[in-house]
């Protein structure tokens, strides 16, 4: 096995390949010692970093939420980054043609876990990590990208690295809803979903702020007077008398400083785009002569994720080109979800008992209904493939 480790180890010509400026490779090593994957051969593991520029002016950045109040550089473009992480054939000749990207739920890894029946893994480096290697003996490129940006700080997480939207230099300020409910007696809870990171509440005495709680989820919403709870830091509320399980608890609070969150699925569409046509100089070797399609595969979050990405026109790139050619999102319901808005919470869902309220299951819910209208406009829609299970059509919030 080897590694190398670079500080910039590819630069690449800013227009050559559009929006995806540098590729900074973090570690490229073996995977599995070497060994061979069937006709594949043995494989290779890329970690890197890409960094993007999109000119806000192109027609497909319009779509982005706040693009015109982001950060902009000399050449009047917005910078950004995102971690990313390939499995490849060594010898990019021997594998299929085909880049399979997993669209990351909350930073993790779960493709080999899906198609290979291998324990999981953020990182894998074992055999029982990789599984019975079905994708790996039959040539697939395997890529993830980092397009979140609240997530935890943890390296073997995938993170997008996203600037901060303001009103001409001055802070944006909005409220936010956090909302908990758990299964065991607490005094303190995150104002982000699960372990995302959540957005820091601008002014702890603003007359905004406030907590409600409910039994049920139709039960009365009460409050909570303000000196019974309190702002334990930037993040996270306390209260002395404890946050019951069972019951639902709401915090609206004035948040500031979003994120300019739908440069994640921008991030997505570039990578995709830089892999497929990118050109000779990139790290799979002659794009255009060993790759030719790319399939995104989504779990529950991540198959809203590419719902969203194709209802919002992000499956056409800067020059207009088809980004995926098949989509294939799994257990995502009719649902969407708020990765490309002002103050999104990317991580939040919409079940019976956790995460209720939030936009979600909104329409169009079906292709026809118009959740394709702009990939058709654009003649890009890719093929495409629903999966869901029983929870899917039957686990709906009371009414």
């Amino acid at each position: 096995m080897y590694r190398r480790t670079f500080a910039l180890a590819f630069l690449l010509a800013c227009s050559s390949f559009g929006a995806v400026k540098s590729i900074e490779v973090i570690e490229r090593t073996d995977v599995l010692d070497g060994a061979a994957f069937g006709v594949a051969g043995s494989y290779e593991r890329i970690l890197a970093r890409a960094h993007f520029a999109v000119d806000p002016k192109l027609a497909p950045n319009r779509i982005i939420a706040d693009i015109d109040l982001a950060p902009r550089n000399g050449a009047g473009e917005v910078e950004f980054s995102a971690d990313l992480y390939i499995l490849k054939p060594r010898d990019s000749a021997k594998g299929n043609g085909t880049a399979l990207v997993e669209i990351s739920n909350r930073g993790g890894k779960g493709l080999l876990g899906m198609f290979d029946l291998a324990s999981g893994s953020t990182d894998p480096r074992t055999q029982a990590e990789f599984g019975d290697n079905f994708l790996l003996e039959n040539g697939f490129t395997l890529v993830w990208i980092g397009w979140e940006f609240d997530i935890p700080p943890s390296p073997k997480l995938l993170h997008l690295n996203a600037p901060i939207a303001s009103d001409h230099g001055q802070p944006i300020y909005g409220l936010v809803r956090a909302e908990w409910e758990g299964d065991q007696r607490v005094t303190t809870i995150s104002l982000g979903d699960r372990t995302q990171v959540a957005y820091p509440v601008a002014d702890q005495n603003h007359s905004a702020n406030k907590m409600f709680v409910r039994d049920t989820v139709n039960g009365e919403r009460r409050p909570i007077a303000r000196n019974k709870w309190t702002f334990s830091d930037a993040t996270h509320v306390s209260m002395d008398d404890g946050f019951d399980p069972g019951k639902i608890y709401e915090v609206v609070y004035q948040a500031k400083d979003p994120v300019v969150v739908g440069l994640g699925p921008a991030a997505v569409r570039d990578i995709v785009s830089f892999l497929k046509y990118g050109g000779e100089e990139t790290l799979l070797g002659d794009q255009q002569k060993y790759l030719k399609r790319a399939l995104g595969f989504g779990v529950s979050q991540s198959g809203r994720f590419l719902r969203t990405f194709l209802y919002d026109g992000f499956n056409q790139d800067e020059k207009s080109r088809r980004v995926f050619d098949g989509v294939w999102a799994h257990v995502a319901g009719a649902g969407r979800g708020s990765f490309n808005a002002r103050f999104a919470q990317p991580s939040r869902d919409g079940h019976p008992f956790l995460n209720v309220a939030y936009p979600v299951d909104i329409p169009p819910f079906t292709d026809n209904d118009g959740l394709l209208a702009k990939a058709t406009q654009a003649n890009v829609v890719p093929k495409i493939f629903y999966s869901n299970g029983s929870y899917e059509y039957w686990a709906v919030p009371p009414h």
